[in-house]
């Protein structure tokens, strides 16, 4: 007998994409140093969930701290945001302006800051398959 059990998975809504215009959202936007290695995670099983969210920061708003079960990919389309994370105990921040992302690695807490003029961003996320939500609240790494 066929095993029918399922994993819940969090339902995220969904823009009309009649109400987007049509053409990229983003195009030559630059993001150096992505690792081959967090790909290649996120891609193992031959399966993803793939999420592509727009983000809206007013001036200097800030996100909270957060991690998610796959890489995050960031690519700020206008204004300016701070993208926050630690390393060997150092508070870490990387600005970013319009064309220019960073690479969110899997499981590292990490947050985005807006700048004075505030942030309109995209972050596509690839994450293992039915892993469910795609980030998780975190407090700020040691540091920060």
């Amino acid at each position: 007998m066929k095993d029918e059990r399922r994993m819940t998975v969090a339902a995220h809504q969904q823009v009309d994409p009649a109400t987007v215009p049509t053409g990229f959202l983003t195009a030559h936007s630059a993001i150096n140093n992505v690792p081959a290695s967090v790909v290649a995670d996120a891609l193992e099983s031959g399966r993803t969930d793939v999420f592509i969210e727009h983000g809206r920061l007013a001036a200097r708003e800030a996100r909270g701290f957060r991690t998610s079960p796959g890489p995050v990919f960031v690519i700020v389309q206008k204004g300016s945001l701070s993208y926050r994370d630690a390393a060997g105990g150092q508070c870490r921040s990387k600005g970013l302006v319009a064309n220019q992302g960073v690479t969110a690695p899997t499981g590292r807490a990490h947050q985005l800051v807006a700048g004075g003029a505030g942030a309109d961003f995209y972050a596509v996320y690839l994450l293992p398959r039915r892993t469910g939500p795609h980030f998780k609240e975190a407090a700020p790494p040691p540091g920060c």
